[in-house]
């Protein structure tokens, strides 16, 4: 004697649906990962919060979003560069007017990741700018009443 089991059928398509976008990824890896099974973290939030605008080489879009690559903003005073990622003061190494795209606001990420993030993109793209701390961003986050 048989038993049916009513959500069988959709539990089945999921796992299907699930499988079949797994599929699709494209074999691409993050960037700055080796292709390695798990990318550093750095990587993954780059992909989650970035690559929309930055594009996957850090190329940016040409009079939208700036490039990550040997950019001054990047690769230079790191507070600088929290500020603009956490609360969008542009510094004064990126041209006012050049862009017309908006950067968001990342402050509600936890320092850790930020520092994560801000490492991955100071280190990657041809960069080779020193990593960034929490400790650093903690700092930022204090100057303006710990937001």
């Amino acid at each position: 004697m048989s038993r049916f089991v009513p959500h069988a059928g959709r539990a089945c398509a999921f796992v299907v649906l699930v499988l079949a976008l797994a599929a699709c990824g494209g074999g691409e890896s993050a960037p700055g990962s080796t292709g390695a099974a798990a990318p550093d973290p750095g990587a993954r939030l780059y992909v989650q919060n970035c690559i929309a605008c930055h594009q996957r080489n850090g190329e940016g879009v040409p009079g939208v979003q700036p490039a990550l690559a040997g950019t001054a903003s990047v690769v230079g005073d790191p507070r600088a560069l929290l500020a603009w990622v956490m609360y969008g003061e542009r510094p004064a190494s990126l041209p006012k007017g050049a862009y017309r795209g908006v950067m968001p606001h990342y402050a509600y990420l936890k320092d850790e990741e930020l520092a994560l993030l801000l490492t991955h993109v100071r280190t990657n793209f041809g960069n080779a700018a020193a990593p960034i701390t929490p400790a650093m961003v903690a700092e930022v986050r204090a100057a303006r009443g710990g937001r």
